[in-house]
């Protein structure tokens, strides 16, 4: 995939999000009158879509290709005076923070009402992110994990709204090394 401006990924995420909400055969039209004559907005599009659509077209690694220019966009817009992390989010007990970003921290937790025995992990959308952009960022991330099923993503399991307002969502927990901390041990 080509090089693409940062402030460019926002709009390839709002017509790859405008593209999903429309049945199948007339995506590649959407894309087509959407981006007009910017042939490279078209192709990232395309690419970032058919990835959305299939996700084993990944090859091993490639996905943090199509990742870091959006999550790049949103670190940094908060304080790291976060309060501490609650005691519970939903059904789950929280055992322990395991990582923070720019839209909210991510905890290992377990479900502890009694209907199954598991660790998760649940990502908590952080106190002072409810600009609407944000939260609907947040959502959309939901929705696109909900859809995607592939052997190296962890899978969506429950999401929902904290008693203070704040989003959150539960995923499958994958023990392994932090991503940054593997990139930067292979030199990636």
């Amino acid at each position: 995939m080509a090089d693409i401006p940062q402030d460019r990924w926002t709009t390839i995420e709002a017509l790859v999000d405008q593209a999903l909400d429309r049945p199948a055969a007339e995506r590649a039209d959407f894309l087509r009158v959407a981006c007009g004559d910017d042939v490279t907005l078209r192709q990232a599009a395309e690419e970032w879509l058919a990835a959305c659509e299939n996700p084993s077209l990944f090859p091993d690694g490639q996905a943090a290709v199509f990742a870091a220019p959006l999550l790049s966009g949103s670190a940094g817009r908060f304080s790291d005076s976060e309060p501490p992390a609650p005691e519970r989010v939903g059904p789950y007990r929280i055992l322990h923070e395991l990582g923070r970003g720019g839209m909210g921290a991510v905890f290992l937790a377990e479900r502890d009402d009694g209907q199954l025995d598991r660790r998760v992990a649940v990502k908590v959308m952080r106190r002072g992110a409810d600009d609407a952009t944000l939260r609907r960022r947040f959502v959309d991330e939901r929705q696109i994990l909900a859809r995607l099923e592939h052997p190296h993503i962890a899978t969506l399991l429950d999401g929902g709204v904290t008693p203070d307002g704040r989003l959150y969502l539960v995923m499958q927990y994958v023990e392994g090394v932090p991503i940054d901390r593997y990139c930067d041990d292979l030199g990636l």
